[in-house]
């Protein structure tokens, strides 16, 4: 095309600002520079008119080419089938846009509705073709936009490129928008679908597979790590959920998306960290090594927290794993310590003592406060001392419970020595 003005004279390079006569470097140039302007018009809003889709394409091409965001000057065609001629290239396609505008950006309509009016409005623009270069990126980037405002979302990354391209040719040459809108629908965000966890051995959520973590590795207990945990989980949870939301918002690839997900699902998980943490523990680990350093946000601390209790997880024994698994959601006390016995002991503090005895599991336990209660009132001791014997002796019977060990009446009888004696009423003053 020597006689294109747009082009290198004897090629068909386009003339560009980066002064590139290589069609293939000028290719790849384009596609990582349009790519990195694509992930800023994800975050920005261009006006839904003519001049805010040429502003669109400037955007995205502006380190390219000197006419980004300009109509083309010169007819085009593809396949022996000519695009709009120049004259008219400016007034069809205010008539798209005025079309749009006058349904408010296709705002408010159902779901199906809405892709197939998306699809008939990009069948039309891809027909007029307004720019030289960069219609296809231009029109998905305007897809997205107006999917987001209306409550259909779409991600481009999830476009399919063959689908598109052939779409793109169907529609050109025969007007049916069908298969356009089929496409952009196909590319829409799931809102239904939620976190799913990456399941490991037993039943224990794990994080993302990915690279092994950089930087300086320290020996941390596991009760330091399960403190850790328990501060930042909370806003690890939330930081989680608003990185998959921005994803999602900016298009970004698959694979992250993915990958965000999972780790939602993981920091939200009942078998998420703080239960592996309790698990290892019953299994006689006493520390891990991880990645830790004052710069992290709570969510890069519970990952890299997470990921040293995962590398201790796949190092057991599968049978171990398992019968720690079940040892723990029994409700018979286990040796050793276990989430279930602190609960355990915080329901005994909790309830009433008549709910302990109503309770298999605690009745034993209530049985050991009211006989040191009641050796104490024959004792002949004042009311004031068998309450304080009472709460010593709950006292130590939730801190067995919290131990597994045996409750036996040698609590109570501890319970009283502890207790402190009443004041002489004669040197009180």
């Amino acid at each position: 095309m020597a006689s294109d003005p747009y082009t290198y004279p004897g090629t068909e390079t386009l003339r560009n600002r980066l002064g590139l006569t290589d069609e293939k470097t000028l290719i790849e140039a384009e596609r990582r520079l349009t790519q990195a302007r694509g992930a800023e018009a994800a975050r920005l809003t261009f006006p839904a008119t003519t001049d805010g889709y040429r502003a669109l394409h400037k955007h995205l091409f502006q380190d390219l080419y000197d006419w980004a965001g300009q109509d083309r000057t010169v007819n085009i065609a593809k396949g022996g089938s000519s695009f709009a001629a120049v004259p008219y290239v400016a007034r069809e396609l205010d008539k798209r846009f005025a079309d749009m505008g006058a349904q408010s950006g296709f705002r408010g309509l159902p779901r199906d509705e809405f892709f197939d009016r998306l699809g008939d409005h990009i069948n039309e623009i891809n027909a007029i073709h307004p720019f030289r270069e960069g219609n296809g990126r231009t029109m998905r980037h305007h897809a997205a936009q107006l999917a987001r405002e209306a409550g259909h979302p779409i991600r481009i990354a999830a476009i399919d490129k063959d689908k598109w391209m052939e779409a793109s040719r169907h529609g050109f040459l025969t007007g049916d928008h069908r298969g356009m809108a089929a496409v952009l629908s196909a590319a829409a965000v799931k809102r239904d679908l939620a976190p799913e966890a990456r399941i490991g051995p037993a039943g224990i959520a794990m994080l993302p597979n990915r690279a092994p973590p950089e930087g300086q590795r320290y020996r941390v207990t596991l009760a330091k790590a399960r403190e850790e945990l328990e501060r930042y989980l909370p806003a690890a949870r939330q930081q989680a959920a608003e990185r998959l939301r921005e994803l999602i918002g900016e298009s970004a690839p698959s694979t992250a998306i993915a990958n965000a997900r999972t780790e939602l699902a993981y920091v939200r998980h009942a078998k998420g960290p703080i239960y592996q943490s309790h698990l290892l523990t019953y299994l006689g680990v006493r520390q891990v090594d991880a990645v830790v350093t004052a710069q992290q946000t709570p969510l890069e601390r519970v990952r890299e927290i997470g990921a040293a209790l995962g590398v201790q997880i796949n190092g057991q024994q599968s049978a171990q794993l398992q019968r720690a698994v079940r040892a723990l959601e029994r409700p018979i006390l286990p040796p050793g310590h276990s989430p279930g016995q602190e609960r355990l002991a915080e329901l005994f503090i909790k309830n009433t003592p008549e709910k302990n005895h109503a309770d298999p599991r605690l009745s034993p336990a209530q049985a050991i406060v009211d006989a040191a209660m009641k050796t104490a009132a024959n004792r002949g001791e004042s009311a004031r001392m068998v309450a304080t014997i009472r709460e010593s002796t709950r006292q130590l019977v939730a801190d067995r419970i919290k131990a597994g060990g045996s409750l036996d009446g040698e609590i109570g009888r501890a319970a009283q020595v502890q207790a402190p004696a009443p004041r002489d009423k004669d040197r009180s003053r």
